[in-house]
């Protein structure tokens, strides 16, 4: 009987050793994910004017992701301390924030529900709270200019960036000389298209990285009875031992 409980423990020490690995290697991606989304954002707000809105509580877009890097960021964190120290109280830690996230992102997918924003909604805000880097990288490669298009900086003061304009190749007196051609076309069809042919490549990332989400939840819940029974297994050791020596003290 000793040995069959002998085997056992053993065997539940790898399986916590297993599992605490998969943890360990889910928590980092989550980690890195939350690291890249909040360097996006400090990037985004150190080279735009909606820095100087930041507390003005109009900017959703920036609020939400920030929101959503933070909790990728904290959770993964912890979750790769919980997973490297096997210490109970960091993997109910770890759980709680877990159960948290996921109660967050299911709660602000019914709000876009119930408040019905379109993706046309979603995008404008968007694109009126990033950076004119980001700006310059749609622009180019969706060969567009501003949101609805070039006539949106008639009436304001902001300036046309270098990515509003085409390089075109004239031929004059025989020689070739370089001439911008800006461009007519604005960018929010041509994003909302791009988002709506990969709908099944973001959507499966989504999925994807809400599964991983889950899968550690199971994985800390499971970790965490094993690491309990390791516990009560001990204390039962331990007294077994205690009264052996009391036995044999005793004779």
């Amino acid at each position: 009987m000793n040995l069959r409980r002998l085997n056992m423990f053993n065997t539940d020490n790898k399986m916590i050793g297993w599992l605490r690995h998969v943890l360990t290697a889910i928590s980092v991606l989550l980690f890195l994910v939350g690291c890249f989304l909040l360097g996006y954002m400090a990037w985004v707000l150190a080279t735009s004017i909606t820095v100087s809105r930041f507390l003005s509580g109009t900017l959703i877009f920036t609020y939400s992701m920030l929101g959503v890097g933070f909790l990728f960021f904290v959770t993964g964190l912890v979750g790769w301390v919980a997973g490297a120290s096997e210490a109970l109280c960091v993997l109910r830690m770890y759980l709680m924030l877990l159960v948290l996230s996921v109660a967050a992102e299911i709660g602000g997918v019914i709000s876009l529900n119930l408040l019905k924003l379109r993706l046309d909604d979603i995008l404008l805000n968007g694109w009126a709270e990033v950076n004119q880097g980001t700006r310059n990288i749609i622009q180019n490669n969706f060969n567009c200019c501003g949101f609805y298009g070039p006539k949106e900086f008639a009436y304001t003061n902001y300036p046309m960036s270098n990515s509003c304009y085409d390089t075109i190749q004239e031929i004059k007196a025989e020689t070739f000389t370089n001439a911008q051609q800006l461009k007519q076309s604005g960018c929010g069809a041509p994003l909302k298209f791009w988002l709506d042919d990969n709908k099944a490549i973001w959507c499966s990332i989504l999925a994807v990285v809400g599964g991983l989400q889950l899968m550690c939840i199971v994985l800390c819940i499971h970790i965490i009875h094993k690491l309990k029974d390791k516990a009560g297994y001990r204390r039962a050791s331990d007294k077994r031992r205690l009264h052996d020596e009391k036995g044999a003290y005793s004779l």
